[in-house]
């Protein structure tokens, strides 16, 4: 077993959250492709505010301003924490882990110039914003689209399959009926 599974399904740091189908809480914002979105309601599936009011407040302010700064390195992450009056600590050890996670930002550490790399080598890190949560959901939903659509289709094409066998049999059954009322009279 990998990592400390309790039994008890998956854990937060690798869980999404949806919201109720037919839940009050999005209304329209889910079903009307006109309305968008902003960091706030997206952030929702990653850091529910009905769960984790404070980490949800938080992710959203962080990733506005990593949006709005396009790269952002350790002291800029200081100064926002010192800003906002939030936690470096949850910052760097709940937020940015899950946002990296999911795809929501990437990481890039440099080794300084000139210097010989080695295991305690101060590696500056940047982060900066990704897509790649959006190309895994994109292909999540374009892989299931494409299985209902042939599961449907499928089903369709059985169904016309069976409704000919059907007929078949109605007809071949009329002309043994009609065969039977011939020959009784």
């Amino acid at each position: 077993m990998v990592g400390n599974h309790n039994g008890k399904g998956i854990p937060s740091r690798h869980a999404l959250y949806f919201p109720e189908k037919g839940g009050r809480k999005y209304g329209a914002k889910i079903w009307d492709y006109s309305f968008r979105w902003n960091t706030d309601d997206l952030l929702e599936f990653l850091f529910p505010t009905e769960y984790s009011p404070i980490c949800h407040k938080i992710a959203a302010k962080y990733v506005e301003f990593l949006v709005e700064k396009g790269e952002v390195t350790y002291q800029d992450k200081v100064e926002f924490c010192l800003k906002n009056k939030y936690s470096i600590n949850t910052l760097n050890k709940h937020i940015i882990p899950k946002l990296y996670r999911f795809g929501l930002i990437h990481r890039t550490r440099e080794i300084p110039k000139n210097t010989r790399w080695t295991i305690k080598s101060k590696r500056r890190s940047y982060e900066h914003e990704s897509l790649q949560f959006s190309t895994f959901l994109r292909k999540i939903a374009d892989e299931w689209d494409a299985i209902t659509t042939t599961a449907r289709t499928r089903r369709k094409h059985d169904d016309q399959k069976e409704k000919e066998r059907l007929n078949e049999i109605q007809k071949q059954e009329k002309q043994e009926w009609e065969q039977w009322e011939k020959e009784r009279t």
